[in-house]
């Protein structure tokens, strides 16, 4: 067994030994106490973060994955990468592997940046011409040559998202695809799409966990992802961050999306309220087409929770006239008559939600919530109280098929934060910060 870095020719040599074997597993070799193990074929290994001291690892499919329990991408990269080869070349993140979250742990994936994620073909059942397509390539009828207004079906690899749409600017007839879990076969795009593409964004996808936050402050809080009311910050290897269009003219999309590392885009803030977005369903339909040009998987405008009139009228136009939502945003702060009552109050959360969901039939997330706010009725929780409210309703959240992500918002009143402007975690930061969250998308199976 080792547990310092070897150097990088001993190490090669060290792997190298073992490839003879090929396992699919991982066995020890007496001799060096050193783990050995190859990963091949489609196969992939499920590891605790503790066997990194005692293991070297190598892939040689592209297909075969390392899942690390329990460890941040973030401390892979930093002290683990000299254990990591790729058909016996030393492993470099963003050159030969991608290195990302994986709900509370880490996925490396033996990926080069212009590994072919997506084929598209001329003809139904993944037949005739083809072409090999990359992330983050701006597909236009000049990028997609021959293939304009010609593909009538693909394949999209495990670990990516694709958006396919039928004009060049994203806007039409469009879908978004996600290949989160296993690879999709599209093998008739059907009449909407056939022979009729001219526009594909494909991206890395991240496995987010559904637990985020709403604001800058989530150093302390063991998050899976959060957003800041603008497009001003890059996801990292451990947080995914997720820009906004704030208003209709503000911020601009003309990003690096590969720089910021996005693979979400949420709609207007509040369109509903006079002090926020402050826009009429037709004018937010009338600047969604800015959106779908992204390719970026679309949130719906985000409502406070007196707004769903408002909402229920922007999705009802948006169905009829093809814009493409992928879920559904939407804001909650109502309060029950005892503020300490958590099962009450995650009971009311639920039930609103539901009934949200059953209406627009889409995925929501949660991108501002709290138990009441300083602007409703009925006494403010004491520290005790909100603890314990907020730990039944993230049960609930958590539970809940059709909740992909929350985001809790911190500041409505010093009783209901999470984290008190000194920095300190109340008692109820500390139970959001100890939850560990599941994995918000679920992928239907083939």
């Amino acid at each position: 067994m080792f547990t310092r870095p070897l150097p990088p020719l001993h190490f090669l040599l060290m792997v190298a030994a073992c490839a003879v074997a090929a396992p699919l597993h991982a066995e020890l070799d007496p001799a060096s106490l050193t783990r050995k193990v190859i990963l091949s074929g489609s196969k992939h290994v499920r590891e605790k973060g503790e066997m990194l001291d005692k293991s070297a690892y190598n892939f040689d499919s592209p297909d075969a994955w390392l899942f690390l329990e329990g460890i941040a991408p973030s401390k892979v990269i930093s002290s683990y990468m000299d254990r990591i080869l790729v058909n016996y070349e030393p492993a470099v993140p963003d050159g030969n592997v991608r290195v990302t979250a994986h709900e509370s742990g880490t996925v490396v994936i033996p990926h080069r940046p212009d590994y072919a994620a997506m084929t598209v073909f001329e003809s139904k059942g993944l037949s005739g011409s083809s072409m090999a397509l990359q992330c983050h390539v701006p597909y236009n009828d000049a990028k997609l040559g021959t293939m304009k207004g010609a593909i009538s079906s693909f394949r999209l690899k495990r670990g990516y998202m694709a958006t396919i749409a039928e004009e060049e600017n994203g806007t039409g007839i469009s879908r978004n695809y996600v290949a989160q879990d296993q690879d999709i076969e599209v093998k008739d795009l059907g009449k909407d799409l056939d022979d009729k593409v001219r526009f594909i964004r494909i991206f890395p996808w991240r496995w987010t966990s559904k637990k985020g936050i709403a604001g800058g402050i989530h150093q302390k809080l063991k998050l899976g992802w959060y957003y800041d009311w603008n497009i001003s910050q890059n996801s990292t290897p451990d947080l995914e961050y997720v820009p906004i269009k704030q208003k209709r003219h503000w911020p601009g999309l003309n990003q690096n999306w590969k720089a910021r590392g996005s693979t979400h885009l949420l709609g207007y803030n509040e369109p509903d309220r006079p002090d926020q977005a402050k826009m009429s369903p037709d004018e937010a339909i009338s600047g969604w087409p800015e959106l779908l040009g992204t390719g970026l998987r679309l949130g719906s405008p985000a409502v406070s929770d007196g707004g769903l009139g408002w909402l229920y009228e922007f999705m009802g136009k948006a169905d009829a006239a093809n814009l493409r939502v992928d879920f559904v945003a939407i804001h909650y702060y109502r309060a029950v008559g005892d503020p300490g009552d958590g099962k009450a109050a995650a009971a009311q959360f639920e039930s609103f939600l539901k009934g949200i969901h059953e209406r627009t039939k889409r995925p929501l997330w949660v991108t501002e919530w709290n138990n009441g706010a300083n602007w409703t009725g009925g006494r403010d929780p004491n520290e005790k109280e909100q603890a314990d409210a907020i730990e039944e309703m993230i049960k609930m959240l958590d539970k809940a098929p059709y909740v992909e992500r929350y985001a809790l918002y911190n500041w409505v009143e010093d009783g209901r934060m999470l984290q008190r402007n000194d920095g300190s975690l109340t008692p109820a930061g500390e139970i959001y910060r100890d939850k560990v969250s599941p994995l918000g998308y679920k992928q239907s199976k083939p």
